[in-house]
C-alpha cells in the first residue's frame, strides 16, 4: 500500500503517514473532543484491525474516544458511498449470508421496537444497509423510511424488498421537524465525523416524546477481540456516559443505557424532551483506559464469553451456509426466517 491520496485506504490517507506510537502514553490530539472540546487524551490504540497505523485516543475529559484526526465529511461520503460495503463486507450487495444474518439481528431488534412504537408509527432507519431491518417493519405496518448511503446495498434493497430507501448521508438528508414517532440508528453514530450534531439534527426530525433507538461500539466492553476491534471506519466508541452527554445537548433523555463491559456493543433508548443545559457528568476516561488494558488476545481466546459462543457461532455459520448453497433471493430467505424464528423469539 502506497499512502498518499485521500482514500488510498480505508477513509483517508493522512492515517497512513501517522508516526506509530506507544500506546497508553499521554495524547495530544489534532481534533479536539466533540464532547468537551478538550485536545488532552490517552493513546489507547496506534493500529487498525489490518495493523496499519491508527491513532485513537480517548480524552481526558470526558472519556470520549476517536480516531484523530477525523477526517472531513467530504472524504466520509465519498468513501460510504463508493468503498466501505466492499471493504468491510467484501461485497457491493448482501450475498445471502449477509441477508441471514442481518435477519436474525433484525428480529431481535424488533422486540425494542414494539414497546417504543406501534403500528402504523412513522420510523426512520438512518443507515439502513441491505434493508432487511425495514423490510421487516414494513411488513409489521409501520410506515418505514430509510437511508443507506452505499448504492449497491440500497437499490438491492430496494429492488428485493420494495422498502423506501433514500440515498445519500444524514448530513444530506431532509424530513420535517417532527416527522418520527421513532428513529432506529444501529451502527452509525460512530461513523459521523460529529456525533453531538448528528444527534441534534434526528432529535429536530422526531416529535416531542419520540424515540430515538441507537446501538454503536461500546468503548468499555472486554468481551470484543482486540485484533477486531479499532478500523478506520469507526470514528467514534462511547462509554454510556458520553453518549448520554451528547444526547442531552440535543434534547435526548437516556430511558436505556446498556454497556456492560461484558457487551460488545452498547445499546441505548433515548426520548425527545426539550433541551436542558448538561450538567456534571462523570468523566469514563479511567474506565475505557482500564479495559483497553484488560484487553489481550490471550484473555480473549480463554474467556468464559469466547469459550461459550463458540457452538452458536459453528451452528449460526452452518445456517449460514445451507442458506448460500440453496440459493434463491434475498426476500424469500427473509420471509422463511421471520416465519420461523419470529415465534420462538417472541419478535
Amino acid at each position: 500500500m502506497v499512502p498518499g491520496g485521500p482514500t488510498d485506504y480505508g477513509v483517508i490517507g493522512v492515517l497512513d503517514r501517522l508516526p506509530v506510537m506507544e500506546r497508553f502514553s499521554p495524547y495530544t490530539a489534532r481534533t479536539a473532543c466533540a464532547l468537551c472540546g478538550s485536545r488532552d487524551g490517552t493513546l489507547i490504540e496506534t493500529r487498525d484491525r489490518h495493523g496499519d497505523p491508527l491513532a485513537v485516543t480517548c480524552c481526558r475529559g470526558c472519556g470520549l474516544a476517536y480516531v484523530d484526526p477525523i477526517p472531513s465529511a467530504a472524504e466520509l461520503a465519498r468513501f460510504y458511498t463508493e468503498r466501505y460495503r466492499k471493504e468491510y463486507k467484501q461485497a457491493t450487495a448482501p450475498r445471502l449470508k449477509h441477508v441471514y444474518r442481518a435477519g436474525k439481528v433484525a428480529l431481535g431488534r424488533a422486540r425494542v421496537v414494539g414497546l417504543l412504537a406501534t403500528p402504523p408509527a412513522r420510523v426512520l432507519d438512518c443507515g439502513a444497509g441491505g434493508g432487511e431491518f425495514s423490510y421487516l417493519l414494513s411488513s409489521r405496518g409501520y410506515r418505514l423510511t430509510g437511508i443507506e448511503p452505499n448504492d449497491g446495498y440500497r437499490e438491492y434493497a430496494k429492488a428485493e424488498y420494495g422498502v423506501d430507501l433514500r440515498a445519500g448521508t444524514l448530513d444530506a438528508a431532509r424530513f420535517e421537524p417532527g416527522e418520527f414517532d421513532l428513529i432506529t440508528l444501529f451502527h452509525v453514530l460512530e461513523h459521523l465525523p460529529d456525533p453531538g450534531a448528528g444527534l441534534a439534527r434526528l432529535a429536530g426530525w422526531l416529535k416531542p416524546g419520540g424515540h430515538l433507538y441507537v446501538e454503536v461500539p461500546n468503548a468499555v466492553t472486554r468481551v470484543a477481540s482486540p485484533s477486531n476491534l479499532y478500523h478506520r471506519a469507526h470514528l467514534y466508541y462511547f462509554a454510556p456516559e458520553p453518549l448520554a452527554a451528547l444526547a442531552a445537548r440535543a434534547g435526548l433523555r437516556a430511558i436505556l443505557l446498556d454497556g456492560a463491559p461484558t457487551l460488545a456493543n452498547l445499546t441505548a433508548v433515548f426520548v425527545k424532551e426539550a433541551a436542558a443545559p448538561v450538567g456534571a457528568f462523570a468523566s469514563a476516561h479511567d474506565a475505557v483506559v482500564a479495559a483497553n488494558r484488560a484487553r489481550t488476545l490471550a484473555r480473549y481466546l480463554t474467556s468464559g464469553h469466547t469459550l461459550a459462543s463458540v457452538a452458536p457461532r459453528l451452528w449460526n455459520r452452518m445456517q449460514e451456509g445451507r442458506i448460500e448453497r440453496a440459493g434463491g433471493n434475498g426476500r424469500a430467505a427473509l420471509d422463511r426466517l421471520f416465519a420461523t424464528e419470529a415465534p420462538r423469539l417472541g419478535a
